[in-house]
């Protein structure tokens, strides 16, 4: 058991090293977290803010996030010395994620118990990522054949790609958010047993509320984890091409169950974002979007409209799935990529049916349909800019798009 002198002691070993070399601000903060630790009080947010970083009593960590932006950078110096100059240190200096107290743990604690630390809702993500794997394994042995053996060989991702290689240049972890439906179970009294059910107009907790008010004589309850789109499957088969490209690991959740409320929305600051799924299922990502000049309206089950102003002619545009002839329809899509509060990158790769869910990620993860893409619009890697959002339409059919077209396209500027 370490006394205080000690702890304090291995504080001072890293203040002087090379990682904490001319950084009086993660200095301060860490001596900051130390002593508090020591003294007992582990302190929060907002008092870190006032105390370290001299912010003013009416500090909002919500909006400022001063503190977890320092935190981040503060544990990557702590590993870089333990990498380095700390590598043969018997005891380490921890601050565990989403904590502010400081722990020493021998080399016997340090090593993570993997399995120990999961989760409910982490065995339903492993679940379904074995799922994906096993249904993708049947498809392509269904369906391979030698005249498409090329289709399966995909092109890398070139390293200056206007879209990922900026999205990856910040370092910053990435969170893959999968849109999935509310799903809720109710006793069927006729099979004396509960049955799942998934209902497309309730989107949140509050109106699943008043469904229930409305109908007084169901009795529906919402289960812990979500329903998936049969169209996320194909959607994580194809995203994980650019993962291994860029070689990255994201970390995976779903809007049913990460941002189901409006205190939600912190937990993605300080990371990279990626959104897959449709309009219904954005839940609180919806006030990000909310600062595009566009909106979206649903008209009845997976069909919608999306307006927007033309910059050219400030008129009003507005762009309709409709019913062709046939069993071909229109479907939308969009793809906007928006920075964050900070350094983050947030992508949305959206579509009101299957068939633009589908190929609005197929578009921006193989090199073939990225080249395609970026001809369509009509500028040079060069002149692509960072930030934009575009409005696409799909001429389909179940879930098959048979023609793409882009109909709008607008760069944003960070503010």
């Amino acid at each position: 058991m370490l006394d205080h002198s000690a702890k304090r002691a291995i504080l001072e070993k890293i203040l002087n090293s090379t990682a904490f070399d001319r950084t009086d601000k993660y200095s301060s903060l860490l001596t900051y977290l130390v002593e508090s630790t020591l003294c007992g009080k582990i302190p929060k947010e907002y008092t870190i803010a006032v105390d370290v970083f001299e912010k003013d009593k009416d500090f909002n960590p919500s909006v400022d996030t001063i503190v977890r932006y320092h935190m981040y950078h503060l544990r990557k110096k702590i590993d870089e010395y333990y990498e380095n100059e700390g590598r043969n240190d018997k005891t380490k200096l921890v601050i565990p994620k989403g904590h502010y107290e400081v722990k020493f743990v021998t080399g016997a604690e340090d090593r993570p118990r993997f399995w120990h630390k999961l989760k409910r809702k982490d065995w339903i993500v492993i679940t379904v990522l074995l799922l994906a794997c096993f249904l993708t394994l049947f498809f392509y042995l269904r369906y391979l054949s030698l005249s498409n053996i090329s289709r399966i060989i995909d092109r890398p991702i070139a390293s200056d790609d206007p879209l990922w290689s900026s999205f990856f240049e910040n370092k910053l972890p990435t969170l893959l958010i999968i849109g999935d439906h509310l799903l809720m179970r109710e006793f069927d009294n006729d099979a004396r047993g509960f049955r799942e059910e998934y209902i497309y107009s309730l989107v949140t907790m509050e109106d699943l509320r008043n469904f229930s008010k409305r109908n007084p004589q169901r009795t529906l309850e919402k289960l812990d984890h979500g329903s998936l789109p049969h169209n996320s499957i194909f959607n994580v088969h194809c995203i994980e091409h650019v993962f291994y490209c860029f070689n990255q690991l994201p970390s995976i959740q779903f809007t049913s169950e990460y941002l189901s409320r409006p205190t939600d929305l912190p937990k993605i600051v300080d990371r990279n974002l990626i959104y897959m799924g449709g309009f219904n299922d954005l839940r609180q990502l919806n006030q990000i979007l909310t600062k595009l000049p566009l909106e979206y309206r649903y008209t009845d089950t997976y069909r919608g409209n999306i307006i927007f102003r033309d910059t050219k002619t400030d008129s009003l545009l507005t762009l309709q799935c409709n019913k062709l002839d046939g069993e071909r329809y229109i479907d939308l899509g969009l793809i906007a990529k928006i920075p964050g509060s900070n350094l983050e990158n947030y992508l949305f790769l959206i579509g009101f049916a299957y068939p633009a869910q589908i190929e609005i990620v197929r578009m921006v993860s193989r090199m073939e349909m990225l080249t395609k893409l970026y001809k369509q619009i009509g500028l040079p890697k060069q002149a692509f800019p960072r930030y934009f959002f575009l409005v696409a339409e799909f001429v389909s059919s179940e879930y098959t798009a048979q023609e793409i077209n882009i109909k709008y396209f607008h760069a944003i500027q960070k503010n």
